[in-house]
């Protein structure tokens, strides 16, 4: 994928997700995942969710649990208050 435009989402068994194209976390919880991407921004949904690799430089985010949404747009709200999520992680 050397296309700076270019995305490739895999689903397997509702499960595991791989995204690639990932340039930014905003925020995550066991039901919800925002994420920017190269082609927007995106709203991962489901139950149990967790991440299992977050490698911004390479633009790839895997996502374990019971997904039920995958959705992009340009209208999700992202709480903004001064901290990054880096930095709330290590507290």
């Amino acid at each position: 994928m050397n296309d700076i435009t270019s995305q490739e989402i895999i689903l397997r068994n509702r499960k595991d997700l791989e995204i690639t194209g990932v340039k930014r976390l905003y925020s995550l919880n066991e039901t919800q995942f925002i994420v920017e991407t190269t082609l927007g921004k995106m709203k991962i949904g489901g139950t149990n969710l967790e991440m299992q690799q977050l490698d911004i430089a390479k633009g790839i985010l895997l996502i374990t649990g019971t997904i039920s949404l995958i959705e992009y747009s340009d209208n999700i709200k992202v709480k903004k208050d001064g901290s990054s999520f880096i930095a709330k992680l290590f507290k």
